[in-house]
């Protein structure tokens, strides 16, 4: 072979390789740009694709977590509202509770209905210095009763209005002054003075009490000396859910003739025992010269309770007790 020819050869040879390395040299770029079509471009895709799914998996736990949240707030806010419905309707069941006159109002009535024979102690003109030895001789028999009251100013006897009600006597009108020229002077004036006194009651208590008794009784003539109507009177406390008692029973505590303490006592004692009657109502009264009366209740207790009666205070269930009214 000639020089030429051998040069020729190489030439080509040469021309060969460079070929076959920008053969080479193409392919991996074009692997590069378009993926390996080994397979690996595959196992690359699914990996993404594994991913995208994590991803995906991940928000939709994310969305459900945030629901579960929400459900759990909006479960809580219901549980609470509903437990601060109730207890805003227990505190109102309570208030009203504690706003009942006698404070102990279903044990009241129930003691009334299981007894065969009921005496009901009441007292008229109080608070006075005497109501509170009144209340703790009630309290040593654990008896109830019923307090008319009069209009009072002083710390110490309204205090002594709060307590006849704390321990759980029936608390009552009487009248805002006892001056029966004033009371009776005209029908207007006796409606000031029952609300009057109904006021007071309850700016010192916290209670609306409609249990009533007149001055001097519903069968007095004071009314009709000083121009007012009792006719008129009991149609209006009808009307405006008042209720009133008169007595069937007299300590004769007030009829201005001076008794020991037996001797009222046993007032009260022979009228009872006399009574055919089931329902008695007892007047007394708490004012401040009654001391007598005061002394007299363990005597009346003592033998009442003996002789089969039950002590009982006024409440709606009460059979009213009302005298025959004054005709004129």
């Amino acid at each position: 072979m000639t020089y030429d020819s051998k040069k020729k050869s190489r030439t080509r040879a040469l021309k060969g390789i460079i070929a076959s390395a920008i053969a080479v040299s193409a392919l991996i770029i074009i692997v590069a740009v378009l993926g390996d079509p080994s397979g690996r471009k595959n196992n690359g895709s699914t990996a993404s694709s594994g991913s995208v799914s994590t991803t995906e998996n991940v928000t939709v736990s994310a969305d459900t977590k945030e629901t579960e949240t929400k459900k759990e707030e909006e479960s809580t806010t219901a549980t609470t509202q509903s437990s601060t419905e109730a207890t805003t309707a227990s505190k109102e069941a309570e208030t009203q509770k504690s706003g009942m006159n006698p404070k102990n109002y279903d044990e009241a009535i129930d003691t009334e209905r299981e007894a065969e024979k009921r005496v009901y102690l009441t007292f008229d003109d109080g608070p006075s210095k005497n109501t509170g030895e009144i209340l703790d001789i009630l309290k040593k028999y654990d008896i109830k009763a019923t307090f008319y009251n009069v209009g009072v100013d002083s710390d110490e006897l309204l205090e002594l209005q709060r307590r006849v009600y704390d321990e759980g006597h029936t608390l009552a009108i009487h009248t805002l002054t006892h001056k029966y020229d004033k009371i009776y002077a005209s029908f207007e004036n006796w409606k000031a003075d029952v609300l009057g006194e109904q006021e007071r009651i309850k700016n010192n208590v916290g209670i609306t009490t409609k249990y009533y008794r007149f001055p001097g009784g519903g069968s007095n003539s004071k009314g009709a000396k000083y121009g007012t109507s009792i006719s008129q009177c009991i149609e209006w406390l009808d009307e405006n859910g008042f209720s009133y008692q008169d007595w069937n029973i007299d300590s004769r505590d007030a009829d201005g003739k001076v008794y020991t303490p037996d001797q009222m006592a046993q007032n009260v004692i022979d009228s009872v025992r006399k009574s055919e009657k089931t329902d008695l109502i007892v007047l007394m009264h708490d004012a401040e010269p009654k001391t007598t009366t005061v002394k007299c209740l363990p005597k009346v207790i003592e033998t009442l309770k003996a002789d089969g009666y039950t002590f009982c205070q006024i409440t709606d269930n009460t059979k009213p007790i009302h005298h025959n009214l004054y005709q004129g």
